[in-house]
């Protein structure tokens, strides 16, 4: 089940953060190894309403920030994008080490999507580490288009998007 994360739910949003930067790290990729996301960033999403968390009983095991207000990073590429002015986007997408491989993740994308489609939106766009393999493996699979680049403080990020109104996976 998926559900907007509540304050009662950091501690276990931290740990999979943790898990997450641990993951990346793995991957030998700078991805999340400045600290990013803190605390603070999930307390920020929970009280904007945009965390979201997949559960199991009582469990937490993944975490999302799903947004419907935009991302102003990118407007760094504005005349790449294909779709629509408003999106959805979904930033710091992580799942718990033992619950990866479960589909989890597809779950909080599918919720992102279910999200945009009530606020009338048919856009869906994401960004990520040129080296984060499973990020990447999964845009993959549900149709995400590469757009371009774009530059945080922390680096470089591949943009993807997908048409919604066109997507036969979310």
């Amino acid at each position: 089940m998926i559900r907007r994360a509540t304050i009662g739910d950091i501690a276990s949003i931290m740990g999979i953060v943790r898990s997450a930067q641990q993951a990346l790290c793995e991957l030998g990729i700078d991805q999340w190894q400045d600290g990013y996301p803190r605390n603070a960033d999930i307390k920020e999403d929970i009280s904007q309403g945009v965390g979201y968390v997949a559960i199991d009983g009582d469990k937490v095991l993944g975490y999302a920030a799903i947004v419907l207000t935009g991302e102003p990073a990118y407007e760094q590429i504005a005349e790449l994008w294909q779709t629509s002015e408003e999106y959805v986007v979904v930033h710091r997408l992580c799942i718990g080490g033992s619950a990866r491989r479960r589909g989890i993740a597809l779950r909080l994308m599918q919720h992102a999507a279910t999200q945009a489609r009530k606020a009338g939106y048919s856009a869906f766009r994401i960004d990520t580490h040129k080296g984060n393999t499973r990020m990447l493996g999964m845009m993959q699979r549900l149709g995400f288009k590469h757009v371009g680049k774009i530059v945080y403080e922390s680096g470089e990020r591949e943009t993807y998007e997908l048409d919604l109104n066109l997507s036969n996976t979310l």
